[in-house]
Order: structure tokens, then sequence, then C-alpha cells
């Protein structure tokens, strides 16, 4: 495909940022408030992929607990807020590559970010990294009303860029690179169309088959072994 890609999205949590153990902290400390214990194990086995809203959800389904709309609105809340006061306290570093990759990348494509994380929370790791001008357009959960691993924030975020770019016809999925860690994630969005690089941070590549491309890190030597025809400048 001549020109390919013509936009590259990104995930955020364990793609560009090792914000999980992040995440894990502040979903443990919220849920123990309501009486519910989650291990390490069970967060990384069960919520990686998913925004905040699903894993909610599917933390209260799995106990049985009955999630009332007060119930879910203070958990998200205080998750928000938690996950805030750790950003604060322990901001997280770009993973391996990253940062040379990303703007390897930015002046030769339009890049995204759609993440099941909350707007704050993104805006403030990417100002942490030095990255927030490399992205155009970020999608985060409080702009879908299905979360991940639903498609429906990339699918969004192709729109909106494409209209940033106003262009004559609209992106397609197949026009777009998305960068992904997420296995669930990676199979929602492969049956929209989308390529597909997954990079094994948060799963071994054997978990990530599903993808067109898997690499260990985003460094660019690694991804360009691979991807030959992405225009890095580095």
């Amino acid at each position: 495909m001549p020109h390919w890609p013509r936009a590259v999205l990104f995930d955020f949590d364990g793609v560009i940022v090792n914000s999980e153990p992040l995440h894990f902290r502040a979903f443990q400390e919220v849920l123990k408030r309501e009486h519910i214990e989650l291990s390490e194990h069970e967060y990384y086995e069960e919520l990686i992929g998913y925004d905040d809203k699903n894993a909610i959800r599917h933390v209260f389904a799995k106990h049985n607990i009955p999630l009332a709309p007060g119930t879910f609105l203070r958990v998200m809340t205080k998750k928000t807020e938690g996950m805030m006061d750790l950003i604060r306290e322990t901001p997280p570093h770009a993973l391996s590559g990253v940062e040379e990759f990303v703007r390897g990348l930015w002046r030769n494509y339009p890049l995204a970010v759609c993440s099941g994380a909350v707007r704050e929370e993104i805006e403030a790791m990417l100002e942490g990294v030095s990255l927030r001008d490399c992205f155009s357009t970020i999608v985060a959960a409080e702009d879908v009303t299905k979360g991940k691993p639903d498609p429906e924030g990339y699918l969004l975020t192709t729109q909106l860029v494409s209209e940033k770019m106003k262009l004559d016809k609209p992106l397609k999925p197949s026009d777009c690179l998305i960068v992904e860690d997420a296995p669930a994630v990676i199979r929602s969005v492969k049956k929209e169309g989308f390529p597909v690089l997954a990079v094994a941070t948060s799963y071994p590549p054997s978990s990530l088959g599903e993808a067109d491309w898997v690499v260990e890190s985003l460094r660019p030597d690694e991804v360009r072994a691979k991807i030959p025809q992405l225009k890095l400048i580095v």
C-alpha cells in the first residue's frame, strides 16, 4: 500500500508509559474501601485492556456485588483522584525506545492516543515524559460510550484524525497503524480492519499472535526491522 500508514494511533498505558503499576495501586486502594480485595495477578490477568469503567464493572460482577450508580460514580472519582496523587508522587517514565520512536514519527505522520484512561491522567503523564506536543488527537475514556476492549475508541480516533487532516475521503481503519499491548483490544480492532503493531510490555509475545507485527520494545531499530516502510527520522 503506497504511503502507508497515513496515521499512527497509540494505546497509552503499557505502550507509551509504564503506568500499569500505578493503575493497579489506585484500583487496589479504592476497591479495598468497597470491601473488594484486588490482587496484582488478578489485575494483570483480567483488567489490562479494559478502560476504568469496564474494569470496575468487571470486578463488581465477578464478586457478585451490585453496582449502584452512586457507587460506580464514587469508585470512578476516587480511582482518578488516587491515580493523580500517584502520578504526582511517582511520575512514570516513557518505556524503552518510546521517546525516540514517537519523535521519529511525528514529523511524517499524524499521531494520536486512544486510551481507556481518563484525559486528566493521560495529559499529566504525557507532559511528564515531554511528549504532549507530538499528539494532535487524544481520545480518552470519557469520549466513548463503549470503552476498551470495544473498538469504538479507535474508530472515533480515526474519524477525528481525518477531520484534522481535512481529507476529501476519511481515513479507513486500513490506512492507520495501531500500537497496542492488550490481546483483547488487538482482537477487537483487527475485526475492524486495523493493522496492529503489538509491543510485548504487558503480555509475552506468545499472547500477541493476532497482531500483524510483534516487538519486544518500541526502539526504532527493532520496529524498523519489522515494518521497514515506516518513515522514521532518528
